[in-house]
């Protein structure tokens, strides 16, 4: 029977992944803690600890009782949650964009948009006119979504400018655009401001970027885009997930040009035939929002970048010291971002030094291919606002040991 083929097909890549190593689970928190509540989480993007915070949750809560739980259709045929079309106004507001929509998840609004960029069948000769260009450690929903656009498309080396230029003399497009992210989360590394500025002067490159992992957290100006202002005149479109430092769900689209908030709008299949978000999610993080963009949220954003600096230090006592993870691959002297990626030397024994981590109250999980690059498999610190001094020292003296 067709079932019984499909699944030797699937068993013999099974059999492969678990050869690998690579095997993955779905992890249960509660599972993973048990019943120790001494616990330090390292891993989940609760970067400003708001996942938790009783005014952002009654405020979901308030916006469900008036919307309801759910939103009804999508927004297309009867918007009936008002909210939405407000968290977009202010999320507009705050981050100096004209035109925002917000989407379920991050990841359904980064496809959206290449889902609207992809051409309609009159437009087909304007397929070699259009060139994109990708850092190759973008996240996976930009590289599903350009590859379901179909359109014309070519990748760099990962914050390799001099690549980029490479491909862009090459390149007989008249117009090109740049796809990257500001904080890449597996390395933990930011694209560089600069050397984006002078390479969209020279070719007149448009950029689209992903700000997910800096929204919320990059200092007074909260957003990575409004700290650089001076590449907004090549801003095609930003996405700006909301699982992270917002702490809830959805994505927010953000663009200054109508005709590319219009052509999402009349094109993109994951807005037109898809149900809109929850009245919850909407009322959450317009909460979320103004918690961030308020004193508040300054004071959990300096503590935040207070952490990165302290375990920046005391990273630095493992230069001279023999130790189970490779510290020649990432220059942690120079870290600024809250995403420390430690590499560990011994790939096939990494998920036991993740068991060793939880058994002793670290919720530290590896990542391992495909992921990260093969022969980079690491587990990845997370710092967020609500750490203490206490609990990275107990972090750093787990690594030592």
């Amino acid at each position: 029977m067709s079932f019984n083929y499909l699944s030797e097909v699937w068993e013999k890549s099974l059999k492969k992944i678990i050869a690998e190593g690579n095997y993955r689970e779905i992890n249960s928190f509660q599972q993973l803690v048990k019943n120790n509540k001494n616990f330090i989480d390292f891993s989940s993007n609760d970067y400003l600890d708001l996942r938790n915070n009783k005014s952002i949750i009654d405020a979901g809560h308030r916006s469900a009782l008036k919307n309801g739980a759910g939103s009804g259709s999508s927004r297309l045929v009867l918007e009936l949650d008002q909210n939405i079309s407000l968290l977009e106004n202010y999320f507009s507001e705050k981050t100096e964009f004209r035109y925002s929509i917000f989407f379920p998840s991050g990841f359904v609004a980064n496809a959206a948009l290449f889902d609207a960029l992809s051409l309609f069948q009159w437009e087909e000769q304007e397929k070699q006119n259009i060139h994109y260009f990708i850092d190759h450690r973008c996240h996976a929903s930009l590289f599903y979504g350009l590859k379901n656009a179909n359109v014309y498309s070519d990748f760099f080396r990962h914050n390799d400018y001099m690549h980029l230029e490479h491909k862009l003399l090459h390149s007989v497009a008249p117009v090109k655009i740049v796809v990257i992210e500001s904080l890449y989360s597996v390395d933990g590394d930011f694209s560089d401001p600069q050397a984006l500025l002078q390479l969209c002067e020279k070719y007149n490159l448009l950029i689209i970027i992903d700000e997910t992992h800096t929204v919320g957290t990059y200092g007074k100006s909260r957003t990575w885009l409004q700290a650089y202002s001076f590449l907004k005149p090549y801003i095609l479109a930003s996405m700006s997930g909301c699982g992270k430092a917002i702490g809830v769900a959805g994505g927010f689209l953000a663009t200054d040009h109508y005709q590319l908030k219009e052509r999402i709008i009349q094109k993109s299949k994951l807005l037109i035939n898809s149900t809109a978000v929850s009245p919850f999610v909407t009322g959450a993080v317009q909460k979320s929002l103004e918690i961030i963009y308020s004193s508040e949220g300054l004071n959990l954003i300096t503590k935040l970048h207070e952490n990165i600096s302290y375990l920046r230090d005391r990273l630095a006592e493992f230069s001279e010291n023999e130790s189970e993870f490779n510290f020649d691959i990432f220059d942690f002297s120079k870290q600024r971002s809250n995403i420390f990626p430690l590499v560990y030397k011994y790939h096939w024994e990494i998920k036991q030094k993740e068991k060793y981590f939880i058994e002793n109250g670290l919720i530290l999980k590896a990542l391992r291919p495909p992921t990260v690059p093969k022969g980079t498999s690491r587990f990845r610190v997370i710092l967020k606002s609500s750490h203490s001094r206490n609990d990275i020292d107990m972090l750093v003296e787990f690594l030592k040991k």
